[in-house]
């Protein structure tokens, strides 16, 4: 359910910024309904791989079941999750006063990490030194797109051995739920990644393991005469 994410090798930032955190950036991506998205938002880390980190993990849990479903699913990454296209390009369009940014580089590097920066740029094909009264509204509009909206080329996860956590297994309508007893085989208890149950990142999928033990044990320790503690 929690996964490293790879990509298709065509990502001109996961490239060119491998080791580089994006601190605030969030991902879209279409969920059960075809008009539904997931937004998430956390630190995310361009690796020589793919992507990492907790934005990345949270986002494989949506990404694998669509593609388990045999939907299909796009990511999209907004660099600058607090400003959407609108504003960007309001940005850009701004006069710059004194003490301003006056360069596409500048104006980026209130934002993005430089090796972030200077990766969206060159994807782009855009120099950094230009001047924010020199941009093209083409140009402007392709970098706003770009900041607010980059289309992550997902491939796969890099699997169970990279995993943070797992997803499927019994249905909890199979299980009783206050002893986590099997409905179909007496004496058998089920807890944690054994059923279909996962979280998000940030402790939720060991709390259910924990929770879930501790549930059974109780029963089971009831069950043979013991004393509860």
């Amino acid at each position: 359910a929690l996964s490293v994410l790879a990509d298709g090798g065509r990502d001109a930032i996961s490239l060119r910024s491998a080791g580089e955190g994006t601190p605030r950036g969030s991902v879209r991506e279409p969920a059960s309904h075809p008009r539904t998205v997931v937004r998430l938002r956390g630190p995310l880390l361009w690796t020589h791989f793919g992507i990492s980190g907790p934005l990345a993990l949270d986002t494989s849990r949506h990404w694998l079941r669509a593609q388990l479903e045999g939907r299909g699913a796009a990511a999209r990454l907004s660099f600058v999750p607090d400003l959407d296209f609108a504003l960007v390009e309001r940005a850009l369009l701004v006069v710059p006063g004194a003490g301003a940014p006056r360069s596409l580089r500048a104006l980026l590097a209130g934002w993005l990490p430089a090796a972030v920066a200077d990766a969206i740029l060159a994807s782009l094909a855009l120099d950094g030194s230009l001047r924010l009264a020199h941009l093209a509204r083409d140009d402007r509009r392709r970098l706003a797109h770009a900041l607010t909206a980059w289309e992550l080329p997902i491939t796969g996860s890099r699997g169970y051995n990279y995993a943070e956590a797992t997803a499927g297994g019994v249905a909890l309508g199979e299980v009783d739920r206050r002893t986590m007893e099997s409905t179909r085989h007496a004496g058998l208890h089920l807890v944690g990644e054994m059923l279909d149950v996962d979280g998000r990142l940030g402790g939720f999928n060991f709390q259910w393991a924990w929770s879930s033990g501790w549930v059974a044990g109780e029963a089971i320790g009831r069950a043979m005469g013991a004393p509860s503690p």
